[in-house]
């Protein structure tokens, strides 16, 4: 869906074409040792016709990885046409509060690489912590970050855009609000749904209302109150756990939500978690897709 607010440069152009329908998807942040090969036929098994693109074959520099490939990125290019599956993120590192100047020319050929792979959208973090404040100068540098970006992208051409996931202090509506008005003009956004429903307290109803305009992508993933290694909480398979995924589904469809729903079954950095096809069954079995 477009806004209002958009203005027709490419600094604000708005994403390529996408199926008038929600995809399902995963992150390969859930298979982080696989080869792309792996990772297409995982996709083929479960007739899943995006990805989402974090790691692979242990390794997150993606730009290496791919032009490693045999035929580099053009038989990457042939290789996903022959799946019939598309990257629709590629998952950087990248923070637009805390970043340092060399951080820029990682996200730089992120952005060259998706331009290369026609993927539509590039994954930054806000910065900071949730449970603390970020400052009104905080906030700022973020208005800064965002429109050097743009400037970046206009004058480079590209087509891929950037979206802030709801992660760290922006996992909840109210800050990713205040992003927005602060620039004075759309910013989009990763919903990652279990962030802002277990760490923002939101139900999922709640943040679609809030966010529905600047949603570009959404992450699911389920989880129980039981303190694991790196979280007060526990991952488990889908539709197994307390999040309230099929109200997350239900909001994305009466919302009119066109776009993909990511499985982020986060095995790269939580080990104990089972494999992503189990994962992945358990997703169709408890009809969060």
């Amino acid at each position: 869906m477009t806004n209002s607010l958009e203005s027709r440069d490419v600094s604000m152009e708005v994403e390529m074409p996408i199926p008038g329908r929600i995809d399902r998807c995963f992150s390969t942040i859930g298979c982080p040792n696989d080869s792309l090969e792996d990772v297409l036929q995982l996709a083929g098994r479960f007739r899943i016709r995006c990805l989402e693109l974090r790691s692979l074959a242990g390794r997150t520099d993606l730009a290496d990885v791919l032009a490693s490939e045999p035929g580099g990125l053009g038989g990457v290019r042939q290789r996903l046409l022959a799946y019939g599956v598309s990257v629709r993120v590629l998952g950087t590192s990248f923070n637009l509060v805390g970043h340092q100047p060399g951080h820029w020319q990682e996200l730089f050929e992120f952005a060259s690489l998706a331009d290369a792979l026609d993927v539509p959208y590039l994954r930054v973090f806000g910065g900071g912590a949730w449970g603390t404040d970020l400052t009104d100068s905080d906030m700022m540098q973020a208005v800064r970050t965002i429109r050097k970006w743009r400037a970046e992208r206009n004058i480079r051409r590209w087509r891929t855009q950037i979206l802030i996931e709801t992660h760290d202090v922006f996992s909840a509506s109210k800050p990713c609000v205040r992003l927005i008005e602060l620039l004075g003009e759309p910013i989009y956004f990763i919903w990652d749904s279990h962030h802002t429903w277990r760490l923002g307290g939101e139900a999922p109803a709640y943040t679609w209302q809030a966010l529905a305009p600047y949603i570009r992508h959404v992450h699911i993933k389920d989880s129980i109150d039981r303190a694991s290694a790196r979280h007060p909480c526990t991952y488990v398979l889908p539709g197994t756990g307390q999040m309230p995924g099929r109200e997350v589904l239900k909001a994305l469809k009466q919302g009119g939500y066109q776009g993909a729903v990511s499985l982020e079954w986060e095995k790269m950095w939580h080990p104990y978690l089972s494999d992503l096809s189990e994962a992945l069954a358990s997703a169709c079995t408890n009809a969060w897709w």
